[in-house]
């Protein structure tokens, strides 16, 4: 055999182990993401759309009819007190006390609006937002989506109905003002049933803006805390309402959703070029940190990625998309990626997914404690009213006013409680950094901030705030007025 031949022969093998060794490699990763996806439908996963979608709703249960034209037309209205300067609620003055926004005299939080501008602007909506009372009867919000378009569903309905949870909240306020804290109660109701209407919407935005409502709810029931004429039976549908909302399961439905949705992304952008293309443009932009050099220049950057870019999407579609698509669902389990750099191709999914999870399950815990609290505090003035003072323990609620004491999510312990000697209390949580720092809403003293929001996630103590008084408010007036010269 000629000397030309063997190296013919010798290029030939390692030509064919060059190229077999690589395809070898793309059927063991395909493989394991399919052993692993069939793994989890062996023990009961939900992994294909149709279980992962909500069930249809009966027309007799939407109560979207009764709310379209409240919900197109508070959103049209722009330039208004209830939006743009809305009057102070659960006002945070200093660490763990706030402002009562309905005795205040004017809205001078917000701007130089009085009360009365915000009458005249409710009573121009006054038949949309009664119309929300209707969601009472009618529980479920379905807005008729197509979820077969995965992460190209669009939710404009969403921004509608923070506006228009707004204009309730604002209403809430004025009633108080007006001393009327049963329609208070009314409004704060409404906003929590539109609540309860997103709670088997799917996509994971849908669940945070329900969470954001719910804090925003979170203001006006404080408010009305306060007022010395809200009845026990106002109260009693307010608790209510507050204890019927959940939201851990809502959560894993919309990421057992959005998880159907990525193993479709993967899919999809393994199959053409415009989809992968779509998804992974921010790589290739002339300023992208992964390909950008201190040397380059913007021509040659632009021509540099274009270059790199079938080569990148070779490798993604052979290789780093089943090591990312495993790592989403072991992230969807609880395991973390390896890799932590989002700003690469081969773990973007994964570690965006994972990071996404990881924000939905700190603000559901967290919202899971303010409305435990919420509930608690609500509990606190019914058993007021009833006895003419507070319980010395969170026990003495049991089992008239609740069914248990309610817990603080952060350390599984009670919520701690304790009255005090001037009629107040002190009602909070450990906050997330899991210490009981005896009921201080402060921040730790290396961080500052003027942010004194009662669940500021910095926070030493998760605080319920308790009424300013006239001094502390001056103060804060004050101190305003020097940081602005005025």
């Amino acid at each position: 055999m000629s000397r030309r031949k063997k190296v013919l022969i010798v290029a030939g093998i390692v030509l064919g182990v060059a190229i077999l060794i690589p395809v070898i490699r793309h059927y063991q990763l395909r493989f394991a993401v399919a052993s692993y996806i069939a793994e989890l439908k062996a023990k009961g996963e939900p992994m294909v759309l149709e279980q992962v979608i909500p069930p249809p709703v009966p027309p007799e249960k939407n109560g979207l009819p009764f709310i379209t034209n409240a919900l197109a037309n508070l959103t049209l209205k722009y330039g208004n007190v209830a939006t743009s300067n809305p009057p102070p609620a659960m006002f945070m003055v200093a660490p763990g006390r706030a402002m009562v926004g309905w005795q205040q005299p004017d809205l001078r939080i917000a701007g130089r609006n009085t009360w009365e501008d915000l009458g005249r602007d409710l009573a121009a909506v006054k038949s949309d937002l009664d119309s929300f009372q209707n969601l009472t009867n009618h529980p479920i919000l379905d807005f008729n989506l197509d979820y077969q378009k995965g992460n190209e569903l669009q939710l404009p309905h969403l921004a509608s109905l923070k506006r228009s949870v707004q204009w309730l909240s604002a209403s809430a306020l004025y009633d108080l003002h007006q001393g009327n804290p049963q329609n208070a109660c009314a409004d704060v109701c409404a906003m929590l049933d539109i609540v309860k209407g997103e709670t088997d919407e799917r996509p994971t935005i849908s669940q945070l803006v329900r969470s954001a409502i719910v804090s925003m709810a979170a203001s006006p029931t404080w408010e009305i805390l306060q007022d010395p004429d809200v009845t026990d039976d106002d109260l009693a549908q307010l608790q209510q309402d507050w204890q019927s909302l959940e939201f851990v399961e809502p959560l894993e439905q919309a990421t057992m959703f959005e998880r159907v949705n990525q193993l479709q992304e993967f899919a999809d952008a393994r199959k053409s070029s415009e989809k992968f293309n779509q998804l992974w443009g921010y790589f290739y932009a002339p300023d992208a940190p992964s390909y950008k050099k201190n040397n380059d220049t913007f021509p040659s950057q632009i021509r540099r990625s274009l270059f790199l870019r079938k080569w990148d999407e070779l490798r993604w579609r052979w290789f780093w998309s089943y090591q990312d698509e495993l790592r989403s669902l072991q992230a969807f389990q609880g395991l973390k990626p390896n890799e932590n750099s989002p700003d690469s191709l081969r773990n973007f999914f994964s570690q965006s997914f994972f990071n996404g999870l990881a924000a939905a399950k700190r603000k559901a815990v967290a919202i899971e404690i303010a409305q435990n609290v919420v509930i608690t505090a609500i509990a606190l003035k019914r058993y007021e009213l009833r006895h003419h003072q507070l319980p010395a323990t969170l026990e003495g609620l049991t089992p008239d006013l609740l069914k248990d004491v309610p817990i603080d999510c952060m350390d599984g312990q009670p919520l701690r409680y304790r009255p005090n000697a001037d009629g107040t209390f002190l009602l909070y949580s450990v906050s997330e950094n899991g210490k009981d720092d005896g009921g201080d809403p402060s921040l730790p003293k290396n961080i500052q901030g003027s942010n004194f929001y009662w669940q500021n996630y910095r926070a030493l103590d998760w605080v319920w705030p308790q009424p300013a008084t006239a001094a502390e408010i001056q103060k804060y007036y004050e101190e305003q007025g020097k940081k602005s010269g005025n």
